[in-house]
């Protein structure tokens, strides 16, 4: 009966919150590459389709301690984007491709960190192979965060490595205003 029972649940719980895998396909150079990845309120994202606005400014993070430098980015492009209503934020964790129980375990710690619906809508958790992803879009360490501006076509107008410093955002306000 005890095995039965948690044997539905395991079920359940990988049913209703499958967590995708996504294969990586580059369509040209300066163009953020097709992945599909699920926000954190279980929505099933594909960039850079799922680009509405005219700029989308995106945070690309590998390891759990890139967190801080994700947030000093987050507090200076909050501040952006509460005056250009034509502008988009989404944070990208990115992680290798594991088994369906690792995922929802991860998803659900994420999930469970971040309280505000929309900043959940705006957190897209790609599981990828990481080397064409990284290929595609020059990124040559997972040591810290890589800084994308995008069009609504994914088409990349500006790339920044590394931590939040004024002389980078300037950068990126430039190609958001472009």
């Amino acid at each position: 009966m005890i095995r039965v029972l948690v044997l539905t649940i395991f079920t359940l719980i990988l049913s209703q919150s499958c967590i995708t895998t996504s294969e990586v396909k580059v369509t040209e150079n300066k163009v953020f590459p097709t992945v599909t990845g699920t926000n954190l309120e279980g929505d099933e994202k594909t960039l850079p389709n799922c680009l509405a606005k005219n700029r989308t400014i995106v945070v690309v993070a590998f390891e759990r301690d890139q967190q801080k430098l994700c947030d000093a980015w987050y507090k200076q492009i909050e501040t952006h984007l509460a005056k250009d209503t034509d502008s988009a934020y989404f944070e990208i964790p990115t992680i290798s491709k594991m088994n369906p129980f690792t995922r929802w375990i991860i998803y659900r710690g994420m999930r469970s960190g971040i309280e505000d619906e929309q900043m959940r809508k705006q957190v897209i958790t790609l599981h990828i192979d990481k080397k064409p992803f990284k290929d595609s879009l020059g990124i040559d360490t997972e040591k810290t965060v890589h800084v994308f501006v995008m069009d609504r076509y994914g088409n990349i107008l500006e790339k920044i490595k590394g931590e939040f410093t004024n002389d980078k955002w300037k950068l990126a306000e430039k190609a958001l205003t472009k």
